[in-house]
C-alpha cells in the first residue's frame, strides 16, 4: 500500500490542481460580469417573493463571495496534500529498518528521499494506509464547490422562468429546446449543474464513513468505492466547473424584464423610504402607515390580477400625505432604482477579494 497511496497523493494533487485553475478561471469570468452590472438595479427576492431592491451586480458577487471562500478551502486542501511514504505493513515501517540495516540509510531518510522525489510530504503517522481523513478532506472542498454552483444555477433556472425571465443562459442558434415544443429555451447547462452536484455531494457521506470506519490497522471496505466516487467526484465537478463559466460569459441581462420587474414591485420596497420622510415631516407615523398599507393592499391585487401598478399615482394624490410632502417629491421618492443601499460598494469589495484569490489560484503548486 505504500506505493498506492503515495501515488493517489501524487494524483489527488495534480487533479485538485486541475480544478484550482478551473475555479480561478470561472472567478474570473463572474468578476467582469458582477462589475459590469454592479450598479444596476433589479428586485430582490426572499421567500421567492419580491422584497426590496439590490443589484444584479451584486447577487452575483454573493456567488463570488462564496467561491472565494471555496477557494481558500481548496487551497488549504492542496497545501496539506501528504503521502503515506514508506511505512510497511501497519505504518509502524519495521520491514524497512531490518531491509536498510547497516547501510547507514535509517527509514526515515529512506521515506523523505521517496517523498522528495514525489514532490509531497508523508503523514508522521499512518497504518497500512494514509489516514482516510484526506480523503474526506478532498471531497468535503470539491462537495463545498459544487454546493456553491449548485445555487448559482437554480438561481439561474429561477431568474430565466416567466413570469420573472430577467436573465437567460446561452442559446445556440441551432440549439432545440424541445423535441416537442418548438419555442422553448430550457436551461439545460444549468440543469446539469444541479445533476451533476449531486454526485459530487453523495461522495461526501461515502468518504465519511471510510474515514469513520477505518477499523484498527485498516480494513478493505473503502478499498472498492473510492475508486469509484473520488474519480467521479473530480470528472463531475471539473464539467460543473467548465459549463459554469460559459454560463456566465454568455449569459443574456434582460432590461425590459428587469424594468417590468421594478415597475410592478419595486415601488413596495420604495414606500419604507417614503414613510420615514413622512415621520420626519411631522407626520403621524401610525396614520401614514396605515394610508400605505391599505394602498398597497389594493395595488398588490391588482398587479397580481396582471394590471399595472397603481400605487404611485395613488399615493402621489392623497391628500394626506400631500399635506407634508408635494406630489413630485412623492413621485421621486418612491423611485426604487436608487434604493440599493451599498450594494454597490460591497460588491467592489468582493470583487477586490476575487482578484487576489484567482491570481493564488493560478499559481497554485
Amino acid at each position: 500500500m505504500d506505493a498506492l497511496d503515495n501515488a493517489d497523493a501524487v494524483r489527488f494533487k495534480e487533479a485538485l490542481l486541475v480544478i484550482a485553475s478551473r475555479l480561478g478561471t470561472l472567478m474570473e469570468a463572474l468578476s467582469g460580469r458582477a462589475e459590469e452590472m454592479k450598479d444596476v438595479p433589479t428586485m430582490a427576492f426572499t421567500h421567492i417573493q419580491p422584497a426590496e431592491i439590490t443589484t444584479i451586480g451584486y447577487r452575483l458577487s454573493q456567488t463570488l463571495q462564496d467561491l472565494a471562500d471555496d477557494a481558500d478551502d481548496l487551497l488549504s486542501v492542496i497545501s496539506s496534500i501528504r503521502g503515506k511514504g514508506m511505512k510497511g505493513a501497519v505504518g509502524t515501517a519495521a520491514s524497512y529498518k531490518v531491509l536498510l540495516d547497516g547501510t547507514g540509510v535509517s527509514a526515515e531518510e529512506l521515506e523523505n528521499m521517496v517523498l522528495d522525489e514525489l514532490g509531497i510530504k508523508p503523514f508522521t503517522a499512518a497504518t497500512q494506509v494514509y489516514t482516510r481523513k484526506q480523503d474526506l478532506r478532498i471531497v468535503s472542498a470539491l462537495s463545498s464547490i459544487a454546493a456553491t454552483l449548485h445555487r448559482f444555477s437554480l438561481d439561474m433556472r429561477i431568474l430565466q422562468s416567466p413570469p420573472v425571465g430577467e436573465v437567460s443562459e446561452p442559446f445556440g442558434k441551432k440549439q432545440v429546446g424541445s423535441s416537442a415544443m418548438p419555442f422553448k429555451r430550457n436551461p439545460i447547462n444549468n440543469e446539469k449543474i444541479c445533476s451533476l452536484s449531486r454526485i459530487v455531494e453523495s461522495s461526501y457521506q461515502a468518504a465519511w464513513n471510510n474515514a469513520s470506519l477505518m477499523i484498527l490497522e485498516r480494513t478493505l471496505d473503502d478499498s472498492a468505492n473510492r475508486r469509484i466516487f473520488i474519480p467521479e467526484a473530480f470528472i463531475a465537478l471539473d464539467e460543473m466547473l467548465l459549463t459554469a463559466t460559459k454560463i456566465v460569459k454568455g449569459m443574456s441581462f434582460h432590461s425590459e424584464a428587469t424594468r417590468r420587474l421594478m415597475e410592478n414591485y419595486g415601488i413596495f420596497a420604495s414606500t419604507e423610504r417614503l414613510l420615514m420622510e413622512l415621520g420626519r415631516r411631522g407626520a403621524d407615523r401610525q396614520k401614514m402607515h396605515e394610508t400605505i398599507r391599505e394602498e398597497s393592499l389594493k395595488a398588490w391585487a391588482l398587479v397580481q390580477s396582471g394590471k399595472d401598478n397603481p400605487l404611485r399615482e395613488n399615493l402621489a394624490t392623497d391628500e394626506e400625505i400631500l399635506r407634508y410632502i408635494p406630489h413630485d417629491e412623492i413621485i421621486q421618492l418612491l423611485d426604487a432604482s436608487d434604493y440599493t443601499g451599498d450594494a454597490e460598494k460591497r460588491t467592489e469589495a468582493v470583487l477586490e477579494r476575487a482578484s487576489a484569490q484567482i491570481i493564488r489560484l493560478k499559481s497554485a503548486k
